[in-house]
């Protein structure tokens, strides 16, 4: 995880929740600091590594054609809806400049989403609470309408705003023009759902949650709206939870639509629409792991698609959290993906979470700027600042990562664990060394590494462990998961675990007290093993423990049951998965 610097700024909204309800946007003033934070050091062949640069306040944003960008902030300034641009693909932005004025008479209004259609006009959506948290109306009675803003005479002046939904709708992350201009803004609203109103037929048998999602349509350029009929909804695992919300729509190259749908079951859910967004089909779950956090879609101009998304599991916030967001990039419409690397980090992570409010790095509206990068606008919560996430797409397609601890532990997590960081080589006065020991036994020891996905790879450690040395858990595993999450042993791809004194459990011994070179040689296509061997010598072959996309995650863990001062340490990481892509 990055070591960055932030200066405490406001958050983008407060998340609204009653027994874990879905939320909306709240405006947002301040100002906080502009300048680079850099994920990592990681370079591929020139293509920069992904950056949060700190900006004022939240925006969406959309390439004018001009090549400047245009960032609408989400909150009204006096009763205007104001935007910055940047010249420089958001490294930089321009002061605040009056677009249009909005009723604020009629509610508290929240700027969500926007883009740039075939006509050169901007078209925006906005949500609208009807004044109904002002006059603390029952939570039931609360309202998030949708409406939509469009300009004309080239961005000149601005149309009324027209009311496309009524209802308590949650945040409107997706809002696309299809190929023939009709316009989709899919969405999640509120339902009476409880345990004790379940709904009839099969839905008596189980819990779809408090939300249900659907589309709304527009083939005159927003003026009149219409609601597609179907309601999507999915099994909770847990009496309370939200369902599926916050649904994102790609238009395929084959003319459908593709929804996910943010769900609390470990995984996105798709639905698909063979006409243009009237109708959609019933919801079934993908391969595609998540935490209870949505994700973004985003066609790049060659077809390629991107993904944003929070890939991260078991932790009780957020039913795996968001302490670090993916990204990865497809070349077949979204049927396979590559990348699966860590592009932002909650710098907030290493303290203790926040009572409430939403926090972490998630809810990505991307835009695609002039030179093909793109950026979304993100919030890390409660106490934290405002971003700008700037990815070059190119940087997703890395086969090999390399850590020898010169640059520090910039692309670490160890957040929730002691007796983790760096330390002089015992050998070596010289070198820094990550070193993991357990010096108490009520804190957990471990830390956390991404590298480029790949289901065939060969990754490289250099590793010593001490002669008191209590245990360890080293594993590949396909998401992230909290440094002392004492499950990953279910859920790793491959596990290797190493005993007290280096003694192994299929037989043999780490020697204690000196540097080894232990590599893991994975292949999740044909053998579905993973070799691993010391010092040139194979000791142990262990079988993939799940279907998975390719492992992307290195975690290494102690599991001395009482403290452990002795601990082990890591000198290098080498990882390579260029096989994977030939």
């Amino acid at each position: 995880m990055p070591n960055l610097t932030v200066r405490p700024g406001p958050s983008r909204r407060e998340f609204l929740k009653n027994a874990a309800l879905a939320a909306a946007f709240l405006p947002v003033t301040g100002a906080a600091s502009r300048r680079a934070l850099p994920l990592s050091a990681d370079q591929n062949a020139g293509h920069s590594a992904p950056e949060m640069i700190e900006i004022p306040q939240y925006m969406t944003f959309a390439a004018l054609p001009d090549r400047s960008i245009i960032g609408i902030h989400g909150g009204l300034d006096r009763g205007n809806a104001v935007a910055r641009y940047s010249s420089d693909d958001g490294a930089t932005w321009s002061d605040p400049t009056p677009l249009f004025a909005l009723d604020t008479a009629t509610g508290s209004w929240s700027l969500q989403n926007t883009f740039l259609d075939r006509s050169g006009e901007l078209q925006v959506l906005a949500s609208n609470d009807a004044n109904t948290i002002r006059d603390k109306k029952p939570f039931y009675e609360i309202r998030f309408d949708i409406w939509h803003i469009r300009s004309r005479d080239g961005r000149r002046s601005w149309n009324s705003p027209v009311l496309a939904w009524k209802g308590y709708a949650g945040s409107l992350l997706s809002f696309l023009e299809l190929g023939d201009g009709r316009v989709v803004v899919p969405f999640c609203y509120l339902t009476p759902r409880t345990w004790a109103n379940r709904g009839t037929g099969f839905d008596h048998f189980t819990y779809m949650g408090r939300f249900s999602s659907s589309a709304a349509y527009s083939d005159d350029g927003g003026q009149t709206w219409h609601t597609a009929p179907n309601e999507l909804k999915e099994p909770v695992p847990q009496i309370g939870d939200d369902g599926g919300i916050e649904p994102i729509v790609l238009e395929l190259k084959n003319g459908r639509l593709w929804m996910l749908i943010r769900t609390q079951n470990d995984r996105f859910y798709e639905s698909f629409s063979d006409n243009r967004g009237a109708t959609w089909t019933h919801p079934v779950p993908t391969s595609i792991l998540s935490s209870d956090s949505p994700c973004s879609l985003s066609r790049l101009r060659d077809g390629r698609v991107v993904m944003f998304w929070n890939n991260t599991l078991r932790y009780p916030y957020a039913n795996g959290g968001r302490a670090v967001l993916h990204g990865a990039i497809s070349e077949d419409d979204g049927r396979t993906w590559r990348g699966y690397r860590e592009i932002a980090a909650n710098p907030l992570a290493i303290e203790p979470p926040p009572p409430n409010g939403d926090h972490g790095v998630t809810y990505t509206v991307p835009a695609l700027t002039p030179t093909g990068k793109l950026i979304t606008s993100l919030s890390t919560g409660p106490g934290g600042g405002t971003y700008v996430l700037r990815v070059d797409p190119e940087w997703l397609y890395e086969t090999a990562r390399n850590e020898d601890f010169t640059k520090g532990l910039g692309g670490w997590t160890s957040f929730g664990t002691r007796g983790v960081g760096l330390e002089a080589d015992p050998g070596n006065q010289n070198r820094q060394v990550l070193a993991i020991r357990k010096p108490d036994e009520d804190w957990p020891a471990g830390a956390v590494w991404n590298f480029p996905a790949g289901r065939v790879g060969t990754l490289r450690l250099r590793l010593r462990v001490e002669p008191q040395f209590g245990g360890a858990l080293i594993g590949l595993t396909d998401h992230f998961s909290v440094p002392f999450d004492d499950q990953d042993k279910f859920w790793n791809v491959f596990s290797f675990e190493i005993g007290p004194r280096g003694v192994l459990p299929q037989g043999g011994r780490i020697e204690p007290g000196r540097w080894h070179d232990v590599v893991f040689d994975w292949n999740c296509s044909s053998r579905r093993q993973c070799d691993i061997a010391v010092d040139g010598r194979t000791l142990a072959r262990v079988n993939m423990q799940r279907e998975t996309a390719g492992a992307s995650y290195l975690r290494l863990r102690s599991t001395a049951l009482a403290h452990d001062p002795d601990g082990f340490r890591i000198a290098s990481v080498n990882v390579d998965v260029g096989e994977s892509w030939k």
